[in-house]
């Protein structure tokens, strides 16, 4: 239940975020030609906008399994030893975005802390910056969930394999 609800929100904050995005964007190109007066704020919203997208993102991507992996080395070990190696890739994954996840929560607690406003919009620039540290908490819960599945076997990589699927179809075809 709790996967199926993070999974609709990053939907929707994707979704949503894609599309005001473009409404801004094009209502700005609209302002400046038909009436010949843009709106300030609009490109420093969408850099925000495009901000929460790209890490929330980046989060789902990881879910999906849709993150380029380069595995023809791998792929000439066994099963047993393709799981190893995927364990140990999603350890040093899962370390490296805990210490960036880390860092970027100190950060925004001191952005907060100095209280700035955004230059255009005026709003508390750490609001932006919660992207950070949100999209790095959901691709950390997704590379655990990922690392929990190649544990149990259900899968093999952290990233799908298309090219391998689409092969054993053609093989599947000619015989």
């Amino acid at each position: 239940m709790l996967m199926k609800t993070v999974d609709l929100i990053e939907k929707w904050i994707i979704s949503a975020g894609f599309a005001v995005a473009t409404l801004l964007l094009f209502a700005n190109v609209v302002a400046r030609y038909l009436f010949d007066s843009g709106f300030t704020w609009v490109l420093e919203a969408v850099q925000y906008l495009f901000a929460w997208v790209v890490l929330v993102g980046a989060a789902y991507g990881v879910k999906e399994g849709v993150h380029l992996g380069i595995d023809i080395l791998v792929e000439r070990f066994s099963e047993v030893n393709r799981r190893r190696i995927a364990l140990f890739s999603l350890f040093i994954c899962i370390l490296f975005v805990s210490i960036v996840l880390w860092l970027s929560i100190d950060y925004t607690r001191r952005i907060y802390e100095w209280g700035d406003l955004s230059l255009d919009l005026q709003i508390p620039q750490w609001i932006p910056y919660l992207a950070i540290p949100v999209g790095l908490s959901l691709m950390l819960l997704h590379f655990i969930h990922v690392g929990m599945d190649i544990w149990k076997g259900k899968i093999s990589s952290v990233h799908k394999r298309e090219g391998m699927e689409h092969l054993e179809e053609l093989e599947e075809m000619y015989k």
